[in-house]
This record gives C-alpha cells, structure tokens and sequence, in this order.
C-alpha cells in the first residue's frame, strides 16, 4: 500500500467516533480551581462536566473542546488533532468554541446560558457555567403527553422573545432555537409534578449563534435543522439575509410543534408547495383552546418568505394580542386538480434548487 492509500485509510479509521476509548477527563481531575466531579454528557464537538468550584464552593459545569473526529487527548492530558491535516478544522472549530464563550459571557438574562469564565489550555479550551438541573422542552412536551395550555405556552415564550430580543439588540442570532435546545428548569422541591410547574426556560446551544457586524449577514454559516430552520438557513445569498426574523420562524416553528404535537413541514419543502396545516387547523385539544390572535401570530412567524414574517420579537408579541380579520373564503378548486404554481414559488424553487446544489458542492469540498 502506497503512503498516499494508508494515510486516507488511517484517516477513515480516525474518524470513527472514539469516545469509547475514555477520552473524557476522570473524576478528581483539576482545572484550575475546578475539580471535575462526574461526566454529563458529550457531542460532537464538546464534553461537560460537572464541576466543584473550590474557591466559591459552588458546584458549577464546564464544557470541553473535544471534537471527536479530529481530535484525541494525548498522553501528557493535552489535546490535539489526530493527524496533521487536521489542524485548520481543529483550529477553525476552537476559535468558534472561544467566541460562543465570549458571546455568551457578554449577556446576562436569565433565559440565556451564563457564561462566568473561559481559557484556553492544554491545546483546548474550556467555559464554566451554572450547573442547571432540568429537563429540555422536549422531553417535557413528550412527557406531557397533550397540547400544553396557551396560558403555559404564553409563559413559555414571553423570556424566550425578551431574551432574544436582546441578542438582536447586539447584531446577534441565535440560529437554532428548537425544543431540543431550550432546558426547563424546576424546582425539586416544589410539590407536585414539575409538569406543573411556570415554565424557566433556558436557552441552548450557542454553536451556532453569531455576532453580525455591519452588513455580513449573508456570510453566515449554514446551521440546519429541518422543521425549525427557514429557507434563508439554507444558503448565504445576499438575497436571502439571515437576521430577527430567522430566529421568529424558528420559535414559532417550537409554537407550532407544542399546538400540532409535530414541528412544521421543512420550509425547503414549502418553498415548492406550501400545503403545511396554518395553525388554527393544526392545533389539538377542542376548539378554542388557543385564541385566534396567538395561532395568527404563529402563522405569520412561519411564512416562508422572511419579508412576510415579524420582523422583529417585539413584532411576533404584538401579533400575539393583535385583533385577526375574518378570513375570507377562496373559490374551491376543482376536485384533484392542483393548484398551478405562481411564478413567485417557481422563482423560488429555482433558488431553493441553487441553494441545495450549492451546499452539496460545499459538503463535497470538506470532505
């Protein structure tokens, strides 16, 4: 086999996941001042822990630049990439690892993750957070087992809105607001079932959240997530600029998934044909459980085009309480006969189509 043959061969081993091969850091570990109690979890491209802060006798988590892939811990406890080839995405992954840190420690709300310090050591990097207990929204919808209340849900979203709101305030989109991403918080020793509970949500997962600065918004990197990302996600055409409105589609899309217990058709796919349910007729549990004006606003969020959506989460709000026009009946189409297409959605599906040539032929160069 020629060196050329081995080394990709090598390189496909390597890229199996190797968190089988203890690559965590062990219990009584020292950072610092931290000392790692136990492993929470992992991902793709991060550990966390959870962790005692000796000075402030807090137990707080701290999270690890680990990406599986490309990197391993060697034996003197640092990290590297596995092979040299490597070492741009390694790079490229760490300095995105330190600005979502950054980011996220230049805000301070109680429904976005708080970052209290992070550094940079042994070839890697860490954040130290409050160690939250919860569960994500999920999970909770899951357990639940029935369409939560508008009252729950209004509770639910007004720190979500007012939490994004300041993001935006600051140029910053969060970019991937699903129920997987937003952690409930309780209170262990309240009575009852935490189900019960006013909802305390939490923001997660800052990966793929920027700061924009000026008009760069169309630089931004695809974040995907189908059912929660508006078409705009799927491409970086200045036509298609990402800003408050991607993160509106995308919390309206967790709306739409609590009312109709199953999260929107993809918007790629309703950039073709647009026959996803509005709201109003998605919704479960009898009629009139949610008032009009807040099925609108969710609507309004999920359009495709993000022209036609809130602009703003101050927007979105006002939707919720605006009074809705009577709607007005459409002439009913022949019996299977398909609504022909306008040349707006022909023009999009067009764009649609460019924006997924595009992203194979960017998958295609990384790989």
């Amino acid at each position: 086999m020629d060196d050329d043959a081995r080394e990709r061969a090598e390189q496909r081993t390597l890229l199996m996941p190797r968190r089988d091969q203890g690559s965590e850091l062990r219990p009584g570990h020292a950072l610092q001042e931290f000392v790692i109690d136990k492993l929470l979890g992992v991902g793709g491209y991060s550990c966390v822990y959870r962790a005692r802060d000796t000075r402030l006798d807090r137990t707080v988590a701290i999270k690890e630049y680990l990406p599986a892939t490309l990197a391993a811990r060697h034996p003197d406890g640092s990290v590297g990439p596995r092979l040299p080839r490597f070492q741009a995405f390694y790079d490229k992954g760490l300095e995105g690892f330190l600005n979502e840190a950054r980011l996220l420690g230049s805000f301070d709300h109680p429904s976005l993750v708080k970052v209290w310090r992070f550094w940079s050591e042994n070839g890697t990097a860490y954040m130290v957070m409050p160690f939250y207990e919860g569960i994500t929204l999920k999970k909770w919808l899951h357990d639940l087992g029935a369409p939560p209340s508008e009252r729950w849900l209004r509770d639910l979203s007004e720190p979500l809105m007012a939490a994004l709101g300041a993001m935006h305030e600051q140029r910053c989109y969060h970019r991937d607001v699903a129920p997987d991403n937003i952690l409930m918080l309780y209170d262990r020793a309240a009575p009852g079932s935490y189900l019960e509970q006013r909802p305390r949500p939490v923001l997660l997962d800052f990966g793929a959240a920027r700061r924009v600065i000026g008009d760069a918004t169309q630089q931004l990197t695809a974040i995907l997530k189908s059912g929660y990302s508006p078409v705009e996600q799927y491409e970086g055409e200045e036509s298609l600029r990402q800003g408050p409105w991607t993160d509106v589609y995308a919390l309206c899309a967790v709306l739409y998934t609590a009312v109709a217990g199953k999260p929107p058709s993809s918007s790629v796919a309703r950039v073709v044909r647009d026959d996803m349910p509005p709201a109003a007729q998605a919704a479960q549990g009898p009629r009139g459980r949610y008032s009009a004006s807040f099925l609108a606003a969710i609507d309004a969020g999920l359009r495709v085009r993000p022209e036609q959506r809130p602009q703003t989460m101050a927007a979105l709000r006002a939707l919720m309480d605006a009074p809705v026009a009577p709607h007005v009946a459409m002439p009913a189409a022949a019996p299977g006969a398909a609504p022909a297409p306008s040349r707006a959605q022909l023009w999009w599906a067009i764009v649609v189509l460019a924006m997924l040539a595009a992203a194979v032929a960017a998958w295609l160069l990384v790989r």
